[in-house]
């Protein structure tokens, strides 16, 4: 690898202060010039352990070698006499990496056998001479500090060992050429906070058959992705991320496995069909979209859908392998489908201000968990029970249910989560057979019938905080599962409560009343 850097035309290896005895002992030779032996050199002069990591990161234990942290502190490596870089004989590199040079030589071009190219921070154009690095496979542009044209050369789509394209910061960059169709070996292409890119063209993009990572991010300019996207068939991730895109529509992409929608403040319309490979889904912040569907995705194991303001429906069809939903503060969600989601463990549907409980939802014949906390809802289906025998968690805080607890009871529910309703009565809790955490903070109740010592062998922590009780009954404490107990904030006699203090330490048991 050889990097260049302006500054330096001799061998020279200089300490934080550049002295004249770090000078005369590199060119004394009183130092051997290999890698630990610099490294130790560093170290023993009290280096920073950040500085010795910036070389550690540019270090190429091979010939020709020249290293630096983009700063005053320069390391040299393996040359023992380095004259300026343009007389290098240019077949001896494949690696030339240009940072922080806002004057670079041109005569880059001239090294033909290159095989990556890295600039950063540098007022190096792009000139149709990069048609000479036939054997180039990386190019990194990040910040050109507005020297490169509106349009790259067209000659750039002779580079056919391209396996790698990264542009980032580029200022007036507008689109990539329509000979892009040649890079039949590129794999990945990234493009990172260009402000003025606007075209992606449609034929060549689709002709990209190599493709395995595709990334555009922050290109707010950007307004349409062609459907020739469907064409990449061996893609596997997929980021778009702060784009000007309206609807995307992916479809038919056998190799795809991940995909993240972000922050693509008008995008309207989401559909992701027959996708085989797909296992992880997330869409966030997209703050315009309505609607969203997901069809034939047997892979899918995992969809994250968070603050989508806009959201009205969402859809899942034949979803075979899911096994997490998370659909989090989405406040104008109307309408959610499920057809054929069978393996479906765990669904958060919070913040979203439900009014009525999905029917579709209890189609779910193997969901364990369902989250809908934050909701505006005021009742369950009669049949929720028996809809979801495997439903073993269930939260519903901070909705609008008041009145008795749920009847039919919850008979396979483990866990119940109830805190922030108005529920005034649990008389009917015995029945909850299998109830084994039940929270029941900031809500009316009143009065604990008697009845809860029915589930004694399966309680083991109740919380019923910031009620109206005025009595608990001392049996209680005989419930022989419950360890903790807490009912702070109510209207219990202090004479009572101590004494059921008193009972319930003996009992060894966490009681806070």
């Amino acid at each position: 690898m050889f990097t260049y850097h302006p500054r330096i035309n001799n061998l020279h290896l200089c300490s934080m202060t550049n002295s004249k005895e770090a000078w005369a002992q590199v060119t004394n030779n009183s130092i051997p010039l290999d890698y630990k032996s610099i490294l130790q050199w560093l170290i023993n002069r009290q280096w920073t352990t950040q500085s010795i990591a910036d070389w550690q990161t540019f270090y190429n234990s091979t010939s020709k070698t020249l290293i630096y942290d983009n700063g005053d502190n320069i390391i040299l490596v393996d040359l023992p006499k380095l004259p300026d870089y343009q007389d290098f004989e240019p077949y001896q590199f494949t690696e030339f990496c240009v940072f922080n040079d806002l004057n670079p030589s041109l005569s880059v071009y001239c090294v033909q056998n290159l095989e990556q190219l890295r600039l950063v921070n540098t007022n190096l154009t792009i000139l149709p001479e990069i048609k000479n690095f036939q054997r180039l496979q990386s190019l990194i542009i990040d910040t050109d500090n507005g020297v490169i044209d509106q349009h790259l050369p067209s000659e750039i789509g002779q580079l056919g060992s391209l396996l790698a394209l990264k542009l980032s910061n580029i200022t007036y960059l507008e689109d990539l050429p329509n000979e892009i169709e040649y890079w039949t070996k590129l794999q990945s292409l990234i493009l990172i906070g260009i402000p003025n890119f606007n075209k992606i063209p449609d034929e060549g993009f689709g002709k990209l058959s190599q493709l395995t990572e595709l990334r555009f991010i922050d290109l707010p300019n950007l307004s349409n992705i062609p459907s020739t996207i469907n064409n990449l068939q061996s893609l596997q991730q997929l980021e778009i991320n702060k784009t000007n895109i309206n609807s995307l529509d992916l479809e038919n992409l056998y190799s795809l496995k991940s995909i993240l929608i972000s922050l693509n403040p008008n995008l309207i319309s989401l559909n992701m069909k027959n996708l085989s490979l797909v296992a992880t889904i997330s869409v966030t912040y997209n703050q315009q979209l309505k609607t969203m569907t997901l069809e034939n995705l047997p892979k899918l194991y995992i969809s994250e859908f968070y603050s989508l303001s806009s959201l009205e429906e969402i859809s899942f069809e034949n979803v075979l392998s899911l096994s997490t939903i998370s659909i989090v503060s989405n406040p104008k969600l109307k309408s959610i489908s499920f057809i054929n989601i069978p393996t479906i463990k765990s669904l958060i549907l919070s913040e979203c201000e439900l009014t009525t409980f999905p029917e579709s939802i209890l189609t779910l014949k193997s969901l364990q968990t369902l989250n809908m906390k934050s909701n505006k809802l005021s009742a369950l289906p009669l049949t929720f029970s028996t809809d979801l025998p495997n439903l073993k968690i269930l939260n519903l805080e901070n909705n609008q249910f008041q009145g008795y607890i749920f009847q039919p009871p919850l008979i396979y529910v483990r866990e119940l989560y109830l805190n922030d309703n108005s529920f005034t009565f649990i008389d009917g809790i015995g029945k909850y057979k299998s109830l084994s955490i039940l929270q029941l903070n900031k809500n009316q109740i009143s009065s604990i019938p008697l009845e809860i010592t029915g589930i004694s062998p399966t309680l083991t922590r109740l919380f019923i905080e910031n009620n109206l009780l005025t009595d608990i009954q001392y049996s209680m404490v005989n419930m022989r599962s419950l360890n903790v107990f807490y009912a702070r904030n109510n209207s219990i006699p202090l004479e009572k409560r101590t004494a059921l203090e008193q009972l319930f330490a003996r009992a060894r048991k966490a009681f806070h009343v």
